[in-house]
């Protein structure tokens, strides 16, 4: 049985899709988009760190979504039937995706495709009935791994590949699944960068790639769709005009001036999943508890130890119950030991206090916040007045009376 699973959509500031924060009952993690680009995949290694971090601090994997879907490029936190259905987004490949590979291919060196050109006519059945060496067993009992013989024309032919731009590191092809042998329409010019990348890269790992590409026709696919895209671009829109439905999904990413910016509805591509669409808030959520509304605000305490000082400042979007809790529990701390050295005493004590009672207006306005997302609610506890460290304060404000009225009898 399957469960219902939650994510937000990460989009880079260029508009292509990073990838997929997701989570269920228990757990949150982090999503790569298959066809994104090495950038994207770098960024994504980061949003998977502040994905982990955020779950680390006790929020629920729904409240770690919330907390994301503020910031800048995160759309809204949506619901997927399960885990099945986002890991078919992430592998959609978008036109854009497909634009980037083709930026690649350097249409400007026209000696470079004429070598392509030269290299794959010249290539003969004897060239691609690629022979093996090696897999014979040494006196010494040792066995000599097997590898493919290439022969020059057909070295040559690939070379050609690399000399157009077709091999290149834009495309992540470990994380994609291998080309396989084209269908009747061909490939696609961007497949064919796809393909160029994935069997020429792989045979540096794994002998045999070129051969077996070079058996099954794709080699000869790669060149042909290059070549036609050379000649005419077009061919690339035709061909996903013409594609069936089913073939390879593909989704646009919007243009740059058409993109939201901090939380909305998620621009990516999106599956048609029956499940249902939370809307994203319209108002800041607290940052501790996730109700609404809340206000943005900073509270500070600060600490004097004769020589030493130390500051504390806890700011952020906080509704009435978490800002009051944490309002009182910082002001009765400096209240109890924010005097203890001069400039505590006559200067940051006093500021911070101040500083503090401006804040708690801003959030005694706030009506009583809604349902938390993120965790349980803090707890306001009783007012400052009621605490009985606050009145450690009376110790040197009743010394500075002394010392004043000592003064003042001595002067008289």
């Amino acid at each position: 049985m399957t469960s219902p699973v939650h994510y937000v959509t990460v989009t880079a500031p260029d508009g292509e899709v990073v990838g997929y924060a997701w989570g269920d009952a228990t757990d949150v993690e982090w999503m790569h988009r298959n066809a994104s680009s090495p950038g994207a995949y770098k960024a994504g290694l980061g949003w998977y760190t502040k994905v982990r971090e955020a779950h680390d601090r006790g929020l629920t994997p729904l409240g770690v979504l919330g907390l994301l879907s503020h910031e800048p490029g995160v759309g809204s936190v949506t619901e997927a039937p399960d885990v099945a259905a986002l890991e078919e987004l992430a592998r959609v490949v978008t036109p854009a995706d497909d634009r980037r590979l083709l930026a690649q291919l350097d249409r400007d060196d026209a000696e470079a495709w004429q070598e392509l050109a030269d290299a794959f006519d010249a290539l003969t059945d004897e060239d691609r009935d690629v022979k093996w060496g090696g897999g014979h067993k040494s006196p010494s009992g040792a066995i000599h791994v097997p590898f493919p013989l290439y022969s020059k024309p057909l070295q040559r032919a690939v070379d050609a590949l690399h000399g157009v731009g077709a091999v290149t590191p834009e495309h992540r092809w470990r994380h994609s699944p291998m080309p396989q042998a084209p269908s009747e329409r061909g490939l696609r010019p961007a497949d064919a960068v796809r393909a160029a990348t994935a069997v020429v890269t792989a045979e540096r790992m794994s002998d045999g790639e070129i051969a077996e590409a070079v058996g099954n026709g794709l080699l000869d696919a790669i060149a042909t769709s290059l070549r036609a895209w050379y000649a005419d671009p077009s061919t690339e829109e035709q061909l996903q005009a013409d594609a069936k439905p089913g073939d390879q999904p593909q989704a646009d990413a919007p243009p740059a001036d058409q993109r939201q910016a901090g939380p909305g509805p998620s621009t990516a591509a999106q599956p048609q999943l029956p499940a249902s669409h939370p809307e994203a808030p319209t108002r800041p959520m607290c940052r501790f508890c996730g109700g609404s509304p809340a206000a943005d605000v900073a509270f500070r305490a600060h600490r004097g130890l004769v020589i030493l000082m130390g500051f504390r400042k806890t700011a952020g979007p906080m509704c009435l119950t978490c800002g009051l809790a944490v309002y009182r529990a910082l002001t009765t701390h400096t209240l109890a030991w924010g005097w203890w050295s001069p400039l505590s005493l006559f200067v940051f004590g006093p500021l911070t206090l101040v500083r503090n009672l401006l804040a708690v207006r801003k959030v005694n306005r706030l009506p009583a916040p809604g349902p938390g997302m993120l965790g349980p609610r803090y707890d306001p506890g009783v007012p400052v007045h009621r605490r009985p460290r606050a009145y450690i304060a009376l110790v040197p404000v009743l010394w500075v009376l002394f010392m004043i009225v000592s003064g003042l009898s001595g002067g008289a």
